[in-house]
């Protein structure tokens, strides 16, 4: 545990000496003050109520101390630095004193590089610290990512980015918002070198730039964009401009792109101007829209994407439209109308982009960086092994009185990094008469909550619970959607301890009302604001709006709670014991009197998963919105039972082939106020039989005795860790079935997962069996890790075959198992 002591000694030193260097009454520079002028005239809501003035002062004076360090510093065009280098903020991540931290480690280790080779030895040294798992959907901010020492993409590209800024090299973070061939997404970095744009893998260093793992997966995306901080004159293609930032369209650095114009008419043929249009792909069972648009006079809305197909939706003034946007699509027209009765099921199918050959590094290259990188994740392995196992766990436990043991060693473990935090907080309540509101209050929050909240946070909850509060979650829990935990209980308290007291739900909504005003423009990276942070400006963004509310209840022990559904907060009515939602739009019927009673259709020979196969959408505001049950999770087992509220739904189905074609069936159906209705999930039919690709002879494959036979070559890298976790997450399934699992590693960072019963490791040539595989399937294959076959061994017929970044590929894997007779 020294090692952890040692390195939070390293960052609060770090603090320590920002706050000594940046007081408030140091004197600003002209220039340090037209580039703080410039932070706070575009910086978001979020960031101008949450943080203080100090702060984004460091930031500035970090930017130019990188700037006059580093020899490219004084090469960088004004507009380069200001977007790319000086911003403090990536994405939607809670943000800390990072740059100060990653500057001061850095600087003697770049100081003597030309640019390009400094981008990729600041991406070795966020390989050394941090590495790929997934994990919620809020952003870390980067030192707690460090502390932790991994992070989904999104996190990894957002500490990589602050790593490359802190050192003075312009960075931003890349997304495709949602891949065309296969669910999910994924975020990466582009780094400025010299007047040109190059891409590199977040903590995924390659040995050189625009070499990546997600390379052939980019050259089918759809859509890859950034957002921009402040008003920007790049000559990159803007999705978005907006007073205080753009979204850019990125594509055409990555894969074939071509324009798509969508005209809105209306019934009579005319233009609509002021249209709502949005290109959609499909992707987790709904049309995430990659690009939205508003049309013009002539009521046309125009977007570069590639050539794959698009479900693409129009809306004004309650009337909608549809259309798909096939691949050689270059222009389509939607004719806007009132939904009067309900639509006919449709069934249609969406192609994506086709797979394009990719280059590849010689082997030599490869080599000498895997050589690296496996020296690089010792270093961070040996980090890890300062987190407490279990023999630590209970020579801790043995500190302690009342625990119960199941529960601390569920908490030390997954607070990994932050495991202090929480021994710091269970010794200081041990024995105490807040004991039982300690144990409750870490049992409740989210594991990311565990990695990175402080012990001041945890007890200012802790410690204004009452023995009445902790017979609700509903009233204890101080996570309420995705925000960053912050003290709010204490601050709530005092802030209305001279005005006033609130004893139910309704008081609390009709404040609010009466005094936050909703500000929908300018929270644009759409990081909720704390309570705090409202309360002290009086204004909000919709979603902070509803945190707060619920945050007021909970500290005057109101049941309240944040509807994953509809993106809504709701409170118990004590009149009838039903939650009612705390605000209603003037039109709105959100009264959940409706219950949809939703089952499997037995002939699917499946169970269909929520985001994987299907969802439940609402129409609300012009648009199906999907009900979001990530969180608060349904169809556990079929039927299941949903509280809704009148009005207009659609159930959005997809099988998807092995080429990433996807089979849609859309079902509409109305629901009435106090109705019980029952819908069935039927899942269209994947037209894909089984496909031969040739005959393979491996020894290992020659000694299985299933029927079947998994064989996979993996690596370290993203992809391969996702084939493993997918198939974990489908163990029964191949515990069921009369098949085995053979994996080749590649290397050695491959971190194993529980896997099906008749699995194994062997080690053989990895060059060698792939050629074996290339030879037997005439396969292009360019280093695109996990490579995986499925071999039918009454023949030796290789039936299945896949490369590179594929999620749900078990699905794929056990469809064609059960088609083997």
């Amino acid at each position: 545990m020294k090692k952890a002591a040692l390195f939070c000694l390293m960052i609060f030193a770090t603090c320590l000496s920002y706050c000594q260097e940046n007081k408030q009454d140091t004197p600003m520079s002209k220039q340090e003050k037209e580039y703080l002028d410039f932070l706070y005239n575009y910086m978001p809501l979020s960031d101008k109520l949450d943080y203080d003035t100090n702060f984004f002062l460091t930031q500035v004076r970090y930017a130019l101390k990188a700037r006059e360090t580093f020899s490219w510093g004084r090469t960088l065009p004004e507009d380069v630095f200001k977007h790319f280098v000086l911003v403090y903020r990536v994405n939607n991540e809670n943000l800390d004193t990072a740059r100060v931290y990653m500057f001061n480690q850095l600087k003697d280790r770049i100081k003597n590089m030309n640019m390009n080779d400094a981008a990729l030895e600041v991406n070795h040294w966020c390989h050394e610290h941090v590495n790929y798992k997934g994990s919620d959907g809020r952003t870390s901010s980067p030192l707690a990512t460090l502390k932790t020492s991994w992070g989904r993409c999104g996190e990894e590209s957002t500490f990589t980015v602050t790593a490359l800024r802190s050192v003075g090299i312009p960075a931003r973070q890349c997304y495709t918002p949602r891949w065309a061939h296969t669910d999910d997404n994924h975020a990466w970095v582009e780094v400025w070198i010299d007047g040109k744009w190059f891409y590199l893998g977040a903590c995924e260093p390659e040995a050189k730039l625009n070499v990546a793992w997600f390379t052939a997966p980019a050259k089918r995306a759809m859509m890859v964009h950034t957002t921009v901080f402040g008003k920007y004159n790049g000559t990159e293609e803007k999705n978005f401009i907006a007073d205080k930032y753009s979204k850019i369209n990125l594509l055409q650095n990555y894969a074939p792109t071509k324009k798509v114009k969508a005209t809105v008419v209306n019934a009579k043929g005319k233009p609509v101007k002021g249209a709502k249009v949005e290109f959609g792909l499909y992707n987790y069972a709904e049309y995430y829209p990659i690009v939205t648009g508003i049309s013009d006079e002539n009521g046309e809305v125009e977007v570069s994407t590639g050539f794959g197909d698009l479900v693409v939706w129009a809306s004004k003034d309650e009337m909608i439209a549809q259309k798909v946007a096939k691949q050689e699509d270059k222009q389509i027209s939607l004719t806007l109308q009132k939904i009067k009765q309900v639509p006919a099921d449709k069934v249609f199918t969406l192609t994506p982009p086709k797979s394009l050959p990719i280059e590849t590094l010689d082997e030599e290259s490869i080599a000498k960086n895997n050589i690296r990188l496996a020296y690089e994740d010792s270093l961070r392995n040996d980090y890890q092994t300062v987190f407490p196992d279990q023999e630590e766990i209970d020579k801790f436990f043995g500190m302690l009185s009342d625990y119960d043991k199941d529960f601390v060693t569920d908490v030390m473990t997954r607070s990994w990094g932050n495991f202090e935090v929480i021994e710091t907080v269970l010794l200081k309540y041990n024995k105490t008469d807040k004991q039982e509101a300690a144990s409750k209050v870490l049992s409740v929050v989210y594991d990311k909550d565990l990695r990175d909240v402080d012990s001041t946070t945890l007890c200012n909850h802790i410690d204004m619970l009452s023995k009445a509060d902790l017979l609700s979650p509903y009233i204890y829990n101080p996570r309420i959607a995705l925000e960053k935990i912050t003290p709010w209980r204490s601050f709530i308290r005092d802030y209305f301890s001279n005005m006033q007291s609130f004893t139910s739900g309704k008081e609390v909504a009709e404040w609010i009302e009466k005094n936050i005003v909703v500000n929908t423009a300018d929270n644009y990276y759409n990081v909720p604001i704390s309570p705090k942070g409202v309360l002290a400006a009086k204004q909000s963004d919709k979603q902070s709006k509803e945190i707060l509310f619920v945050a007021v209840c909970r500290t005057f022990s109101i049941e309240a709670r944040y509807e994953w559904a509809t993106g809504k907060a709701q409170y118990r009515n004590s009149a009838n014991d039903m939650w009612q939602y705390a605000f209603q739009e003037k039109k709105s019927k959100q009264v959940n009197d409706c219950v949809l009673i939703v089952d499997n259709d037995s002939a699917n020979g499946m169970k269909p998963e929520y985001y994987s196969h299907f969802t439940i959408q609402k129409l609300q505001n012009g648009r199906f919105q999907t009900l979001d049950y990530e969180y608060d999770p349904k169809f556990e087992k079929f039927p299941d039972t949903l509280q809704l509220s009148q009005g207009k739904y659609r159930i959005v189905a997809g099988s998807r082939n092995s080429d990433g074609k996807v089979f849609v069936k859309e079902k509409y159906f109305d629901l009435k106020a106090k109705q019980t209705a029952k819908q069935t999930i039927t899942m269209p039919k994947a037209e894909e039989d089984i496909q031969a690709y040739g005959k393979i002879d491996l020894e290992s494959i020659n000694k299985a005795t299933s029927k079947a036979v998994v064989f996979a070559v993996i690596d370290g890298k993203e992809p391969s860790r996702h084939l493993l976790v997918d198939i974990e997450k489908s163990l029964q399934d191949f515990n069921l079935q009369d098949v085995e699992f053979i994996f080749l590693k590649k290397d050695s960072t491959v971190s194993i997962p529980q896997l099906p019963k008749k699995t194994s490791f062997i080690n053989a040539n990895v060059q060698a069996t792939v050629d074996k595989i290339v030879k037997a399937t005439n396969l292009s294959f360019e280093n695109n890790y996990p490579l995986v076959i499925l071999v039918r061994q009454s023949d030796k017929e290789i039936i299945y075959l896949s490369q590179g970044y594929k999620i749900s590929a078990q699905e794929e894997l056990l469809k064609n198992i059960k088609k083997i007779k």
